[in-house]
Order: structure tokens, then sequence, then C-alpha cells
């Protein structure tokens, strides 16, 4: 079951509270602060907490050094967002230019749509959702644009993963093209086609750029909070409640509902809003909720695809979207193939990966990954084991 990451209560009343004047977070005392800017900081929180301190009705007692500390931290991280909001421009130029259909996911599209600017939302990099027959396209593109491609080996990423990984050459940001908005094991593309249907066009940084419909907006954030598991930062928790208090009055819940089914993830999709409106009160509507219910209880998918499940819902198991489309390939072969990358990737991926830059480093750093990798693939394994004992034990006692 997803968790919501554990926070000082300042920081929590700084997000639930619906009104600037009411509910007030008591004073913090100084020896906390310290706790609370970190915080901030690692849940992407940190404009949001400089925001209600600069407000002149909730002044508290903040030592100068930490104040400073959170607004050289807010400056950092605008100079980074208007290289991201540059680059975008850029990349959405030239594929306007060449015809090419791309969505903007996240980034600075979704900082501009829930805060009016970039400056609020902490990013870290691009993600792109593009036609999957569109990909030499866009890698020629990139490439152009000074972009690198960075995966385990050629054509290791188009033919087992959801998306690609460009790095350019000067700054090191990251681009994702990404092809599906769904993550390992689920990245059929077929599930695509409507949420390409709803896309629409919307203005964005002086032009006009394709987006998400709201529907499928909500659903990209409902699943990429699931997918990032533990790592998930606070702020994806608030975003998630923003975009619903903002748009649930008009959703169409059915479209929402129905895609989640079509893309078999309707049991992520309710453990993510099920935390969400316990904590924010987010308005679902009890409609909503109670379908997500009867459709997780009357789940009559195969024993595989439950274990498969149970073993993705463990957020504390690292390597678990791994193991499940290792065992969701066809062939052994392909599963040979997968695995050999996995493990033994390029020497020009280690380099870049980890920073080897001699023989004797870049040797130690494959038997480091072999180790690492082994490791937590031997725990998933034996999760994998005792869930489907767990899984036939139960189905034998209701028989």
């Amino acid at each position: 079951m997803l968790t919501l990451p554990f926070v000082h209560p300042f920081l929590m009343a700084l997000l639930t509270d619906n009104s600037s004047e009411k509910n007030q977070p008591a004073i913090v005392q100084r020896d906390a602060w310290d706790t609370i800017v970190e915080e901030a900081i690692t849940q992407r929180i940190a404009p949001l907490l400089l925001r209600r301190l600069n407000h002149p009705a909730h002044r508290q007692e903040i030592p100068l050094h930490l104040l400073n500390a959170l607004k050289q931290q807010v400056v950092q991280q605008t100079v980074w967002h208007s290289l991201l909001a540059k680059e975008l421009r850029d990349i959405l130029a030239t594929c306007e230019e060449r015809g090419i259909v791309c969505v903007p996911i996240r980034g600075p599209t979704l900082a501009e749509h829930l805060y009016g600017g970039c400056s609020t939302r902490q990013m870290d990099d691009l993600d792109l959702l593009v036609h999957r027959e569109d990909l030499p396209a866009i890698k020629d593109i990139l490439q152009h644009l000074a972009y690198t491609a960075h995966e385990h080996r050629p054509g290791f990423l188009e033919t087992f993963s959801y998306s690609l990984e460009f790095v350019h050459s000067n700054h090191g940001l990251v681009v994702e093209p990404h092809w599906t908005l769904a993550y390992p094991p689920f990245i059929d593309t077929a599930a695509m086609d409507p949420i390409w249907a709803r896309a629409r066009r919307q203005q964005w940084a002086g032009g006009a750029t394709w987006v998400l419909s709201n529907e499928d907006l909500l659903l990209h954030l409902c699943l990429h909070l699931h997918h990032k598991g533990r790592q998930a930062p606070l702020l994806w928790f608030y975003e998630l409640d923003t975009v619903i208090q903002r748009h649930g009055s008009t959703l169409d819940w059915n479209i929402f509902m129905n895609q989640a089914r079509l893309m078999e993830r309707t049991q992520a999709v309710c453990d993510v809003l099920t935390i969400v409106a316990e904590t924010f009160h987010s308005p679902l509507p009890e409609a909503v909720a109670g379908r997500f219910a009867a459709n997780v209880r009357d789940d009559s998918s195969p024993s595989s695809t439950m274990v498969r499940d149970q073993i993705l819902a463990r957020p504390s198991l690292s390597g678990q979207e791994e193991l499940a489309l290792l065992c969701s390939l066809e062939s052994l072969r392909q599963q040979f193939q997968y695995l050999a990358a996995l493990l033994f990737p390029s020497a020009q991926y280690m380099r870049r990966r980890y920073g080897a830059s001699t023989r004797m480093s870049l040797i130690g750093s494959y038997i480091a990954r072999f180790f690492h990798i082994g490791v937590e693939g031997l725990r998933c394994a034996v999760a994998w084991i005792g869930t489907i004992v767990t899984t036939r034990s139960s189905s034998s006692i209701h028989q």
C-alpha cells in the first residue's frame, strides 16, 4: 500500500489548510526549523513554504540563516526551471516544424497550469508524450538539439521500456520521450488510442502546444506517483489534490475510470486516490469511490496477474517492476536479452551512469551492479514465491 511521506506537522498544515486565514499552524519552536526546512526541500515544497513565510499574516520566527538558505534554494530552482522552459520551447517548436505531435507531460506546462509559472514547482527533467511510430523523428530532433541517447544497450529501452532517455551534452538536462502513460510491465500502446483522441491544443509560452485532457492528466499523475512509490515527494500528493479540487466538478469520471481499467491500473489508481482523499479531503464523488472499490473487489484476473499486482503494490521492494516485466516477456530469448542488458550494459552506459573513468573502476562498477541487482532480484523472487503461496492458500480456502 502506498504511504504518505512523514513530515513535520507544520508542513502538513501548510498543504492541507484551505484558508490563508484559518487553521494556521501553531508557532514552531526555533529548534524545529532545521528539520522543517530540510524536509521542505526534500519533499519539493520549499517554494510553498517560502510563500507562506513571506506572507505578512503568517510570519514565523524562523532563524535568518535558514530563511536565506530557503530563498537560495528557490532561486537555484528558478534558474534551472528557466533552462527547462527554454529547452522545452525549442523542442516543441522543432516538432511543430516537422509535423510531429508532442505532448509535454508534467514539467513547465504542469507548473503553468497549477501555479501560473515555473518557479513554484520543482522539476528535474522534461517528459514528452509521442507516438511510438514517431520515435525515429524524435531521436533525430533531440540529436539535432545536442542531446545524446542514454540506454543500457542500443534498442533496449525501445524494446523493453516505456520511454527513451536523452542527456544534453552541455548542461546535462535529461529529456524522456514516452510513448505510453503506463509503466512496466504495462507498456502496451493500444490503450493509448483514447488518450491521443482526447488530447487538445492549448496556449503555452506564446505558442500553441498539445496537452492531455484533464481526465488523462489526473490519471497520469496517479500512475506516475504510484510508479515512484516511496520515492514520491509530498508535492506530488498535493498536486493531485489540486487537480481534483480545480477540475473535479467538471471531470468526466466515467472516462477516467474506464481508461484506468483499460490500462489495467484500477488497483493502483484506487490506492493513490484513497490516500490523497484521506489526507487532503479531496472531493471525490461517492459513486467514483464506490465503483473503484467494486472493481477491485470483483477483479477476476488470473492468479498470475493477482500475484504480479501484489508484488507491484509493495513500495518497499526495490526492482519489483523489473521483475514483473521480466516475467511478462513471452519467450526465454526475450528474457535472456533483457537480463543480459540489465546486468551487463554497454561500457558507455556504465561510464555515464557511474562516472567510471578507468578500466579498473569500470570493472568495479560492473561487479557492484551485478551484486546489487542480484540481491534485489533475490528479494523480489522470495516475495514473488511467498505471494504465490499465499494466493493459492487463500484461493483454496475460499473454494
